[in-house]
């Protein structure tokens, strides 16, 4: 059939006469539900596609009716398949997913003229929809269903299976229908939500304020919340904006004066108005609005159209967008006054009906409304021009002194911060300034709560205006470094944010001048990574959001301009300071964790951080240290070949050191590279003097658990034993730091070493099978167990600041099966006191 139907493309009275027919023939097929019915339906899509001409329907789509469809040759074999497939679908309990492919394709391939020819299977689909309840069957009808909202429009949709509310039953029919139209509806006509959805939604919410409690209350409340999640949907590019916004301009006041839940969907609603107005007048509108429409469908259909806005032109939008620009001066005075009387809850969702008014209304009017504000708020006295003196920390607060409701001032200084920064994304260099000057004064002032807020507000001035921040940049470093976070944790966040965004900015310019104030900006993020843990995990996603902003560059440097990050931080590698030294290596262990094989591209990269593995500060060889495990674990094998020869003279002669783990280290990175490169290629490059450590190493891979001098066993007893120092170990482990990324769990022979460890220390007369340990266990007991803190202790010796801990007597059996005795001995156990002695007497 398919054969022969290729043959006849391009001939239309040929096809016409025997698509019907062949269709007919293997329509059956559809219906059975086997691998056969998805083959056929394939063939049958294809068929479509070639044959079924989307212009002849489209053309006459808006004026067809049945008559015309009988006197049309085309439209007459349309009405024949059609009236096959409704028929088909009668003979199906459920309908199968095969069949509803061939339909959803027939929808999307005719358009709004489905409407005339496939008004029955929707109906029937509707059917369907009403009496399925598993989710799975309903996905497919409910996709199909949302492909007629798609091609023909809701209210056409709405003309057949039409959502009405009676009164006095309180019952919403059809009321199934509603999460689809919230999903599909594009393109929609304003004044149909204005003059069907809105009463409807109204008259449901009146019953469910009359029905107060019960089942019922609760049905009608759920029906009327998704009446209003329409408005969004009927925004979502719609093509009568010119006509509507009016009279929608006077429902979105309504809402947002409401204390109800409803601003929420208003919000959204001009959100999708602005952004969708705007896309449809630009030049790539095609291609996004397509490929939305496409992500609706799991089936992902060949042929996509959207008659609406395929007749909607660049021209109509642009009319659209003037519009909305008469409306939104006053919207936005008006929002603006709601927003500051609002909770904080909904003052979130005022503030994305803000931003898009801002986008409309223009940089005069903000200007005005902001001055206005600042005026009425009585905080004249902030200054809001930036002048050239230089920033001071200390600020006169005789003013403040004055008045005795400072805390209602700082108050109203939050609000217009949060307006400022709703406001700052569309701001030109005039309204810039006055933001910027009311910014500015707010950070000066060091005993204002909102530093944060006015943090905030810089980042987007300095996110969003390159230039502007550019040409003030020596404010805005003195403002930075004369804010001390302390213990606030959002103040530190919005600092680095801007750090974030300067850095970006400065490293992309590439100046003499700018790269020299750049390294204060990165000597701030290397110092927060060796200061405590909340501020170093901030510094870490500030500086991986950086190389993500620098990778990601639409410009031809972006690979030099990373490259340029990556020497800037290499140039801490060289100071005398161990503690910066240490962060810059755990800084670059990050950014080669985000993109190891650019790394390679980096010169003496690799060689300046292998250096420092015989550094003599411990903290800066655990750094190296960790900088290589990331390094080796992140490379591919290939790239891995150039670097083992360097890698192992770096880390080899730390695996004699048991000390800080380095050993332990060592044979992880070792395991490593044998995984990766093959024994052979790494005993290869590997010096004579450490070629037995490299093959115990193997032998511990292959399952031989007996590694040199019991390496496992040490890392076993401090987590057995002394968890808590275990897990400032593990949180340390990595490039000396807190923060860096995990890898792979340990080797076999690791844990198996840790079982060796266990075994050993609680089998009784451990230490005569291991000489060594026996030596290490009796000269710590002649110490008086005063060597290594982290050797086991038994849990029957009291120890000091255990209140709860009983006296026990003599010849106490320890867990370890040895008896102890130490608790008749005389001697006072460190931390003793008085009163230990008298309950000793006493017992």
């Amino acid at each position: 059939m398919k054969s022969c139907l290729d043959k006849l493309v391009g001939c239309s009275k040929l096809w016409v006469e025997v698509l019907p027919t062949a269709f007919e023939a293997v329509s059956g097929y559809l219906t059975l539900g086997r691998k056969c019915s998805d083959d056929v339906a394939k063939v049958v899509q294809d068929c479509i596609d070639s044959h079924i001409d989307h212009n002849v329907f489209v053309t006459n789509g808006s004026q067809l009716n049945e008559c015309d469809a009988e006197d049309l040759s085309d439209q007459t074999a349309m009405k024949s398949i059609c009236l096959t497939i409704n028929s088909r679908l009668h003979t199906c309990a459920y309908p199968p997913d095969s069949i509803l492919t061939v339909v959803l394709v027939l929808f999307l391939k005719l358009g709004e003229s489905s409407f005339v020819f496939m008004k029955d299977i929707l109906l029937t689909l509707a059917q369907f929809a009403m009496k399925m309840d598993k989710e799975s069957q309903l996905k497919n009808v409910q996709e199909c269903i949302g492909a007629a909202v798609v091609a023909m429009g809701p209210y056409k949709v709405l003309s057949l299976v039409p959502i009405a509310f009676d009164e006095d039953r309180l019952t919403c029919s059809n009321s199934w229908l509603l999460p689809i139209l919230d999903k599909y509806t594009y393109g929609a006509p304003l004044q149909l939500f204005l003059e069907h959805i809105v009463p409807l939604a109204k008259s449901v919410q009146n019953a469910s304020d009359r029905v107060k409690k019960g089942r019922k209350h609760k049905d009608l409340q759920s029906w009327t919340d998704q009446l209003w999640n329409l408005l969004p949907s009927f925004c979502r590019y719609s093509v009568d904006v010119h006509h509507s916004f009016g009279s929608l301009s006077k429902l979105l006041v309504e809402i947002f004066k409401c204390d109800e839940c409803l601003y929420k969907s208003a919000a959204k609603a001009l959100q999708q108005l602005v952004d969708g107005t705007r896309r449809l007048s630009s030049n790539s509108q095609d291609v996004e609005i397509y490929m939305e429409l496409s992500a609706l469908f799991s089936s992902k259909p060949i042929s996509f159209k959207c008659p609406r806005l395929e007749r909607f032109s660049k021209k109509e939008a642009r009319k659209d967008l003037k519009v909305l620009a008469s409306h939104s001066a006053n919207l936005l005075c008006t929002f603006a006054d709601y927003f500051l009387e609002s909770s904080p809850e909904k003052r979130a969702h005022l503030k994305v009906a803000l931003r898009c008014l801002a986008q409309l209304s223009g940089s005069t009017n903000i200007c005005e409304l902001f001055v206005s504000l600042v005026k009425r708020f009585d905080l004249e006295n902030t200054q809001l021009e930036p002048d050239s003196q230089e920033c001071k920390t200390d600020v006169d607060r005789k003013d403040e002194e004055s008045i005795d409701t400072t805390d209602e001032l700082n108050n109203r200084r939050s609000l217009l911060l949060d307006l400022i920064s709703t406001f700052a994304e569309v701001a030109d260099e005039d309204l810039l300034d006055k933001l910027f000057g009311f910014i500015k004064s707010c950070l000066l002032n060091s005993s204002m709560p909102c530093h944060s807020k006015a943090l905030l507000a810089l980042s987007i001035i300095v996110k969003e205006h390159n230039e502007y921040s550019m040409a003030h940049l020596d404010e805005i470093l003195l403002l930075l470094h004369g804010i001390k976070p302390a213990l606030d944790r959002t103040v530190l966040e919005s600092q680095l944010l801007c750090y974030q965004h300067l850095l970006v900015h400065m490293i992309k310019v590439d100046e003499e001048n700018t790269s020299k104030k750049a390294f204060l900006i990165l000597n701030e993020l290397i110092v927060a990574l060796k200061s405590k843990k909340e501020s170093r995990k901030l510094a870490y996603d500030v500086l991986l959001a950086v190389s993500a902003n620098l990778r990601s560059s639409e410009s031809n440097s972006a690979d030099s301009d990373l490259q340029r990050l990556f020497t800037m931080v290499m140039g801490y590698l060289s100071t005398p300071s161990p503690h910066i030294v240490s962060g810059a290596i755990a800084a670059l262990s990050l950014l080669i964790y985000s993109d190891a094989n650019f790394c390679m591209e980096v010169p003496n990269l690799i060689q300046s951080v292998l250096v420092l593995l015989q550094h003599k500060a411990i903290e800066v060889t655990k750094a190296a240290l960790g900088f290589v495990k990331v390094l080796v674990t992140s490379l591919q094998p290939e790239k891995l070949l150039n670097l083992q020869a360097d890698i192992m003279s770096g880390i080899l002669p730390l695996s004699s050191i048991t000390k800080h783990h380095f050993k332990w280290k060592v044979v992880l990175i070792v395991e490593i590279l044998i995984r990766k490169c093959g024994f052979d290629a790494i005993n290869l490059v590997t010096p004579d003097k450490y070629k037995d450590f490299v093959k115990s190493v193997e032998e511990g891979r292959k399952g031989n658990h007996n590694l040199a001098d019991g390496a496992e066993s040490e890392p076993k007893e401090h987590e057995q034993h002394d968890p808590k120092r275990r897990k400032r170990v593990d949180s340390n482990a990595e490039a000396g730091q807190e923060g860096t990324p995990s890898h792979r769990p340990p080797s076999k022979s690791w844990s198996a070493g840790k079982k060796q460890a266990k075994d050993s220390h609680f089998k009784k007369g451990a230490g005569k099978g291991n000489p060594r340990h026996a030596a290490k266990k009796h000269q710590g007991k002649a110490s008086g167990d005063r060597g290594d803190r982290t050797n086991f202790k038994s849990k029957s010796k009291w120890q000091p600041g255990n209140r709860g801990d009983k006296l026990r007597g003599n010849n106490t059996k320890s867990r370890g099966g040895a008896f102890s005795k130490t608790q008749n001995s005389g001697t006072r156990a460190p931390g003793h006191s008085p009163s230990f002695k008298k309950r000793k007497r006493t017992a």
